[in-house]
């Protein structure tokens, strides 16, 4: 859900930078489209006022057609759109964790880190990074990787992975020596399906959206009330709310936004 409104800041403050041009070029558009209609109407033999009316209906459609081309949202922001929607439907899912003894932590910071954790889970059973995935079709896996759909799922299931190994990390740097602990990275998918309702894949577990939380609340009891409590102060000092910042004025939005696009 971050990632998506820092995008969309982004696009729009890069729209905000285009509009002084767009309106220029449209106004150039709109008078060259005049002026074609003009010399057509005269060489046509039109009468004035059917000049005037083309030449109306000329700019309109120069406005119109500026005006869709200026305001529609690309694609990419579109899918960032899709993913934060499919985020917080596994948000709301998770949600109800919480009237069993959990945290559920939202878009939290990663230290040393550019990106965010969707959803950092806490209690009974443990600790859990839940990264929301909103691509569609059956999950599958062969000699090639991990597909959902014609997507291939390899780098984010990397990350995913390591997002789950630096969790752990920093978790236990803060707290007292003789914890043990390992935080489950899990993959939740909003659209496709998973084979047998879940999978194990390099240490990733991969579960519907919709059933994580059962998954959860059935992976047994590790921690004690206490043990939760102390994990919990320590994440949300160790992961702290994910800001949502716009460009720094000294940056050119155009290259930031376009390379945040391509990766």
């Amino acid at each position: 859900m971050a990632e998506y409104l820092r995008r969309r800041e982004l696009y729009s403050a890069e729209r905000g930078d285009h509009r002084p041009r767009a309106l220029i070029l449209a106004g150039v558009v709109a008078a060259a489209a005049v002026a074609v209609v003009v010399l057509l109407g005269s060489a046509a033999g039109l009468a004035a006022g059917v000049t005037v009316q083309l030449s109306v209906l000329a700019v309109l459609a120069v406005g119109i057609v500026g005006a869709v081309r200026f305001l529609r949202t690309p694609p990419e922001i579109e899918a960032w759109r899709q993913d934060a929607e499919a985020e917080r439907s596994t948000a709301r899912a998770l949600d109800r964790l919480i009237r069993a003894g959990y945290t559920v932590l939202h878009d939290r910071a990663l230290a040393d880190s550019a990106g965010n954790i969707d959803h950092l889970v806490i209690g009974p059973s443990g600790a859990w990074v839940i990264e929301t995935d909103a691509h569609q079709g059956p999950v599958r896996q062969n000699s090639a990787g991990v597909w959902a759909g014609k997507v291939p799922l390899r780098a984010m299931l990397g990350l995913v992975a390591w997002m789950g190994e630096e969790a752990t990390a920093q978790l236990l740097g803060e707290l007292p020596g003789g914890w043990q602990l390992e935080v489950q990275p899990v993959v939740a998918f909003a659209r496709a399906e998973v084979p047998a309702g879940l999978a194990l894949v390099e240490g990733v577990l991969l579960l519907p959206a919709a059933g994580v939380a059962d998954y959860v609340l059935s992976a047994g009891v590790v921690l004690r009330p206490i043990d939760v409590a102390m994990l919990v102060d320590v994440a949300e000092r160790a992961f702290p709310a994910y800001e949502v910042a716009g460009p720094p004025p000294s940056w050119p939005t155009r290259s930031r936004l376009r390379g945040l696009l391509r990766r």
